[in-house]
């Protein structure tokens, strides 16, 4: 069973690690060359007047705020623990499927949506001409851009498959068994006071102190730590970060519950694997496959290229002498072999006899 324990940093985790430098990297390119309008996808005016459908694939790829790109970036290394419980290059592939998924269903969830606001101001029109609405992009027309719906799905793979080691309450209010104990003496003379009164004033009474006594908590797990920065990331923007995030989580919950096509046989190559978390290792396995293709062969490091002695001995020639001798001992075996075969077996007893008989 994998690993379920902290992990300290990075260790054991190169998919975690090359999913924040990326996500540093882009985020950083992006506000240095002053690509932001490159990630920003908006139903109006880029897709029906301008036809830029590439924004689809673009606008998860990051961020355009600082508040954004902290919060990606931890909620990144704290998803190191699905890595460990899928394994990298699991895990690598599901981020992948995940990708093209949530690009998909908020790029439709968002056409469709503008599409029924326009549909019904139209409606809204044709059945009173004197209603005149200005022009408005609504609610519907853009989303957040960076990828969170990808950790939207990540958030609810964490929450179902990462079991909960420990939890713990807060109270928001002290106990009134507490409040009892510091002074008695106004407990006892309260306890007097309500003796004294008719019965329905003191069932009155005591339904009120049942509710004085209600203790308000909130539990909190291991969890909790992904949950405020998620619940910030969610709302960070408005509606334009909550429609993305609502679509990884309703991807996300199909996942869990193996209704997601093609989730489980979804698989990256090695290749680009390796790519992706050591390009170094990618590059030299590719030219070893190149090489073996065109058949350039390279001399192993650290071997001797000269022949061996053994290889000498062998193409060289056998005195005379030695293959007589030779011959002589294979014609002495097989007589002896003829020789044993020949003589009967002689039982167990009659060999034990035998020697004592000597």
């Amino acid at each position: 069973m994998p690993q379920l324990t902290p992990i300290k940093g990075f260790t054991n985790t190169p998919v975690t690690r090359s999913l924040c430098i990326v996500s540093i990297v882009a985020t950083l390119a992006v506000l240095i060359l002053s690509l932001k309008p490159y990630v920003v996808l908006a139903i109006d005016p880029y897709i029906t007047q301008y036809a830029q459908y590439w924004r689809v694939a673009t606008f998860q790829l990051a961020v355009v705020n600082e508040s954004d790109f902290l919060l990606c970036t931890v909620l990144w290394f704290q998803y190191k623990t699905l890595e460990r419980f899928f394994g990298p290059r699991k895990y690598l592939s599901l981020v992948a499927m995940l990708f093209l998924y949530n690009a998909a269903a908020t790029f439709v969830l968002l056409s469709l949506g503008q599409l029924a606001v326009v549909a019904a101001w139209a409606a809204l029109r044709a059945l009173w001409h004197a209603l005149v609405l200005p022009y408005f992009k609504t609610i519907f027309n853009a989303a957040a851009s960076g990828p969170l719906g990808v950790i939207s799905l990540l958030y609810v793979c964490h929450a179902h498959y990462i079991p909960v080691t420990y939890s713990f309450k807060l109270l928001l209010r002290k106990p009134e068994s507490e409040n009892a104990d510091d002074n008695p003496t106004s407990s006892n003379s309260n306890s007097q006071n309500n003796n004294s009164e008719n019965t329905d004033h003191s069932d009155v009474s005591s339904a009120g102190a049942s509710r004085s006594g209600l203790i308000f908590n909130i539990t909190l797990t291991s969890h909790f730590q992904v949950q405020i920065l998620y619940t910030i990331l969610l709302l960070n923007h408005g509606l334009s970060s909550v429609f993305p995030c609502l679509v990884g989580i309703v991807i996300g919950k199909l996942y869990t519950l193996d209704l997601l096509p093609g989730a489980r046989r979804w698989i990256l190559s090695s290749l680009v694997f390796h790519l992706f978390v050591s390009p170094s290792t990618a590059q030299q396995a590719l030219r070893m496959s190149i090489n073996r293709c065109f058949r350039i062969y390279q001399p192993v490091s650290g071997v001797e290229t000269s022949p061996s002695p053994f290889v000498v001995e062998q193409h060289s020639e056998e005195p005379e002498e030695d293959r007589e001798m030779a011959i002589d001992d294979l014609r002495n075996q097989e007589d002896d072999d003829a020789a044993r075969l020949a003589t009967p077996v002689r039982p167990l007893g009659r060999r034990f006899l035998d020697t004592f008989r000597a």
